[in-house]
């Protein structure tokens, strides 16, 4: 082990601790008293809370020491190595955390209001992650440098004897069932169509004249995005089922605006903001302005609908008057099949049209939101046990996890007969 360091370390932050207080030395970098309140307002803030009882805290600052010990380990590790990552790739890490952490807050005002009430301002919380990456990052690449990941490998027979020792705690499978549908969309005046479009124009025109985008968004947007500035987050693009919104947002560099594009929802302008260079995700905002159905819109599509219905309970094939009627691009190829889907994912409405039916039955015309829609029912599974294949893998992923995490545990253990590590009073 080394010592010659702490007389240094000393020296250094005796002046510092005048103020706070040295907690634990690893090497010549010190923990103190700060980093450990910091990282727990870190912890309330990702959790949503305001605060503790004394006995969780305590319990939590010990678990948070031990981290940063381990942080600070794997660090000096990683420099002993040679391994480093670049700034580019940390703080490209750090905006896309941050984004996502506003996003499942709830927007920009949550975020902003627990920051407060944490006593945190955004370039700390941003100096709190831009940390934690960077060691996330050389945690990987010590990892994959140290671990022979082969000794992490999981056998048949290790999946088989785990399956059988927890499937009694496992949770069951909920019901299924397996749908085709026709949509038929709201057919929108020409009048409707019209305004919206010289609405999307409008704003098109005032971004290109330099006004800030997620600005409007939020005076002008007619969806929930709005809040955030019209902010989408990092989207996988293919994951989109709209065609025209995906094909517009796939011609845009980082940076760049759409013309107005026309979805079933309205007309939108689609604004590329990052690409993650990993993932390959985009950073997507967008401004929507609705194309609302009149009466007269809506009174003929239900005929239509109607039409089906008579063709479909007179005994004429589901499937193909699926894919000659339904508004649905992402179904009416496949004859409007929607696969397997749980009960509980379902719309309350849904779920009680459902629970009527039998395997074969045909709904009567649903309303939703954006048109109307006729059910069949292919097929109804109960809830019951998931068998061995069906959770194979994730039985796979946590055995692997637990290896990994009983081996870098020990991984650490070595590293600390290696380093100089020195532990004051307990937090």
């Amino acid at each position: 082990m080394m010592y010659f360091s702490w007389w240094l370390v000393q020296a250094v932050y005796a002046e510092k601790e005048l103020v706070d207080k040295v907690v634990a030395v690893v090497e010549d970098e010190a923990i103190f008293q700060s980093d450990l309140e910091q990282a727990l307002k870190q912890f309330l803030i990702e959790q949503g809370a305001t605060s503790l009882p004394d006995s969780a805290r305590e319990l939590l600052q010990e678990q948070i020491l031990t981290s940063l010990i381990s942080d600070k380990l794997i660090v000096a590790q990683a420099n002993k190595l040679g391994l480093s990552v670049s700034f580019d790739e940390v703080e490209d890490r750090v905006t896309k955390t941050i984004e996502e952490k506003r996003k499942l807050m709830g927007g920009e005002e949550a975020f902003d209001r627990q920051l407060a009430l944490e006593g945190l301002t955004l370039d700390e919380l941003k100096k709190l992650y831009r940390e934690q990456i960077r060691t996330r990052l050389l945690v990987d690449r010590v990892i994959a440098t140290e671990i022979d990941r082969s000794k992490l490998r999981v056998s048949e027979e290790e999946l088989l004897a785990h399956y059988e020792k927890s499937k009694s705690q496992l949770p069951k499978r909920p019901e299924v069932v397996h749908l085709s549908t026709v949509l038929f969309s709201f057919e929108s005046s020409e009048d409707a169509r019209q305004t919206a479009r010289e609405k999307i124009e409008i704003l098109h025109e005032r971004i290109l004249a330099g006004e800030d985008f997620a600005a409007l968004a939020m005076q002008h947007s007619e969806d929930p995005s709005k809040q955030m500035g019209g902010d989408l987050g990092f989207l996988n693009l293919e994951d989109l089922r709209d065609e025209s919104f995906k094909q517009a947002a796939a011609k845009l560099k980082p940076g760049e605006v759409s013309s107005p594009v026309l979805t079933s929802l309205g007309y939108h302008i689609i604004k590329a903001e990052a690409v993650d260079p990993e993932s390959g995700e985009v950073r997507i905002r967008h401004i929507l302005i609705r194309v609302k159905p009149g009466e007269v819109d809506i009174k003929a599509v239900f005929e239509r609908a109607n039409a089906v219905l008579d063709r479909l309970l007179a005994g004429e094939p589901f499937d193909s008057l699926a894919v000659r009627y339904s508004d649905d691009p992402a179904t009416a190829a496949s004859g409007g099949d929607l696969g397997w889907l749980k009960v509980q994912d379902l719309p309350g409405f849904f779920q009680d049209v459902l629970r009527e039916m039998k395997p074969g039955d045909i709904s009567q015309i649903l309303r939703e939101s954006s048109g109307f829609r006729i059910v069949k029912l292919l097929g109804r599974e109960a809830e019951r046990d998931y068998t061995f294949e069906e959770v194979i893998n994730e039985l796979r992923r946590s055995l692997e996890q637990e290896k990994l995490a009983a081996t870098y545990d020990e991984y650490i253990r070595s590293l600390q007969d290696k380093f100089y590590v020195k532990i004051h009073d307990p937090p």
